[in-house]
This record gives C-alpha cells, sequence and structure tokens, in this order.
C-alpha cells in the first residue's frame, strides 16, 4: 500500500473520486435535460411540462399515437399524456422499475401493434437507455457533440460563441390528413415492414406487460387500457391482429380493465393510419375518452 502511494496512486485516486464527484453532480443536476440549450426528449418534454416533477397521480402511457390523441389540457381527467416518441411497453417497464417516474393511483395504457413491437427504434437519450456504469457525459455525447458543432457553425458565420436557446419544446403532433398518394406509400411501407411478423417479435413486450401488471398489483396502482383507434378505410392486418389476440388473452387472465377504441372514430379524425389530426381527432378521441378516464 505503501509503494501504491509512492507511485503515484493517491493521485490517481484523487482523481477518480473527483471523476465520480463530478458525474454525480451532473447526474442529480440534470444540467442537459433541463438545459435550455439542448433539444429534449419526450420523458424530458413531458416532466418540463409539469415542473419537472417526477411524481404522477395518473398517466396515460403509450407511443405517438396517444401524444397526437389525448389532448391534456382539454380533459379534466387529471391524467398526464406520457406518450413518448417510439414507447414500447419496456419503457414504461423500465422507469417504473428504476424510479425515473412514480405513480401514485392510476395508468392507462394506450395499445397498438407499435407499442409492443421488440425492435421499435428508440430514442437513445431516455434515461433507462443509461448503463449502470456509463459515465453522464459519456451517456449524453450525442447532445453535447451536436451543441458543439451549432457553437462551430455559429462561430463561423458570426465571429461569436452564443449558446442556442430552444426555449419550451412541445411533443409533436400531426397536423391535417395524408392526401391519397401519400396513405397508400404509408399503408405500402407498413405492409412491407411490419404487417408480416409473427409473435416472436413481440415476446419481450408481451413479457413485459406482464411485469407492469404485477408492479400496479403490487403497488396498489390501477391499470387499465385502450385500443387506440385505427384509420376504418384500412382493413386490420393479420400480424397487428394476432397480436392484439396475445395481448387482450394477458390482459383478461390479470383481470384488466380493457376499452376498445379500435374502431371508434371516423376517418376525418386521421392523419394517417393511426395518428390522430390536431385540429379536429384528438379533440373528438379527448371528448370521448374523458367520461371512462373519470369512471
Amino acid at each position: 500500500m505503501k509503494k501504491f502511494f509512492q507511485r503515484g496512486g493517491c493521485f490517481l485516486l484523487t482523481l477518480c473520486l473527483l471523476f465520480l464527484g463530478l458525474d454525480v453532480w451532473l447526474t442529480r443536476g440534470e444540467f442537459i435535460e433541463k438545459g435550455e440549450c439542448f433539444h429534449h426528449n419526450d420523458f424530458e418534454k413531458t416532466l418540463l411540462a409539469h415542473g419537472s416533477e417526477r411524481v404522477c397521480d395518473k398517466i396515460f402511457f403509450g407511443n405517438s399515437v396517444v401524444i397526437s390523441s389525448y389532448v391534456e389540457w382539454a380533459s379534466d381527467s387529471g391524467y398526464v399524456n406520457f406518450g413518448i416518441d417510439y414507447g414500447v411497453i419496456t419503457d414504461l417497464r423500465d422507469m417504473l422499475l428504476r424510479g425515473d417516474i412514480t405513480v401514485t393511483e392510476d395508468i392507462v395504457l394506450g395499445l397498438n401493434y407499435f407499442v409492443f413491437y421488440d425492435d421499435m427504434d428508440t430514442n437513445p437519450t431516455y434515461p433507462w437507455h443509461r448503463g449502470s456504469l456509463e459515465p453522464y457525459l459519456y451517456f449524453q455525447r450525442d447532445r453535447l457533440q451536436a451543441l458543439g458543432e451549432t457553437l462551430w457553425e455559429g462561430f463561423r458565420e458570426t465571429g461569436r460563441l452564443e449558446l442556442p436557446r430552444y426555449g419550451e419544446e412541445a411533443k409533436f403532433m400531426y397536423s391535417g390528413q395524408l392526401d391519397e398518394k401519400a396513405m397508400a406509400e404509408k399503408v405500402a411501407t407498413h405492409r412491407e415492414l411490419y404487417w408480416g411478423l409473427g409473435l416472436e417479435h413481440y415476446g419481450e413486450n408481451l413479457a413485459a406487460l406482464g411485469e407492469v401488471i404485477r408492479f400496479c398489483r403490487e403497488n396498489g396502482i390501477r391499470l387499465r387500457a385502450v385500443w387506440l383507434p385505427w384509420n376504418p378505410t384500412v382493413p386490420m392486418p393479420e400480424g397487428p391482429a394476432g397480436l392484439r389476440q396475445a395481448a387482450d388473452k394477458i390482459l383478461a387472465e390479470a383481470g384488466i380493465e380493457v376499452l376498445d377504441m379500435e374502431d371508434g372514430l371516423a376517418a376525418d379524425c386521421f392523419h394517417d393510419v393511426g395518428h390522430l389530426n390536431m385540429e379536429y381527432g384528438a379533440f373528438v378521441f379527448t371528448e370521448v375518452m374523458d367520461p371512462w378516464l373519470k369512471s
């Protein structure tokens, strides 16, 4: 041990402790997650819109379809719109188990086949993707690099280093309706990439559904689910229909209340296959859902 300190071990140990302290300080301070000079992900946008409060009484969880469907400010149900882009059931499981959020009363799951798709692209900056030993600055490297590139471009143009200011950012919603050609292209893409997939492509998220059910039961949280609207001009494919049967079986065996809104809205409510348009469809959905949410 004496030789260790004599050989500079004390200096290295001090550096390690300083690095660890800096990492803890940055993590707790959430400088990037709350900073105005960084783009925020949908998880962060949700928290920032609610005063960075991580304790919620009620949440409506799902993917971009929930974002585009449930107008939180037009509802008096008390549910936070916790839709996140690319959101899947494993995301909800992880954020609950890690304590990224705490729910005290109710969770409603917004379901479609994408929310169960195991190979769904994701946003790597969601906090539950950070490894237990992964340094904060390394985990946030993409956003730090983007900031550096923005600063450099600004310096080249103006000769000054000026931090960008993005301010309050809203989650993306969909406007209007796709025209016939764009809709046909969207359907063709979905058909080619997703509609022929078997249940083996949904296994991890189906298992995570069971974990969420157990978590809610153990923590006294009421869990319900709603099958989100589907554009009535598009026949329901065999693959997504089979996934729904598998999920419904898990929900039924656990005694989870399920609302079927899959065929609940007219075509003029939709932007595309599943996303509602913000001008009309989202408000129709929220109005229809509110009595059930409040029940």
